[in-house]
């Protein structure tokens, strides 16, 4: 489930931001180079990025060291508080620079993050084969 959420929009996403469409063509392409390995971790780490699939809407932090938290309703909430769902990493260079969450049962995805002004966007970097 959470794949079809993450990938039906590739996450319309605002680093600690509201949600906006953007066109996944354009923008400039986050790049690790060999002269900076971690362009990619950078953007995200230690920021929170707000996602919109149809009628589902979710906010992941990144921690840095890899933890993906979405805060729900926060900490002491009885029912729905925060918790870890999964860990991120980056890897590749250039043109395969990509960050990928990992769910565990839930799955791994990966996306290249395009930048255009203040908004990211992430692009699926590999669709499955049933897709």
């Amino acid at each position: 489930m959470k794949y079809l959420m993450v990938t039906s929009i590739i996450l319309l996403a605002g680093i600690s931001g509201e949600a906006m469409a953007i066109d996944c063509s354009g923008g400039t392409q986050l790049k690790n180079t060999g002269g900076d390995p971690n362009v990619v971790a950078n953007a995200i780490s230690g920021k929170t990025v707000c996602a919109i699939s149809g009628s589902q809407k979710w906010q992941e932090y990144h921690q840095s060291g890899g933890n993906l938290i979405d805060y729900k309703k926060g900490p002491t909430d009885p029912i729905d508080k925060t918790a870890k769902v999964g860990t991120w990493s980056t890897s590749g260079n250039g043109g395969n620079s990509v960050v990928t969450y990992n769910y565990g049962s839930g799955g791994a995805y990966s996306y290249k993050i395009h930048l255009s002004g203040a908004q990211y966007t992430f692009v699926a970097a590999l669709r499955p084969p049933w897709m």
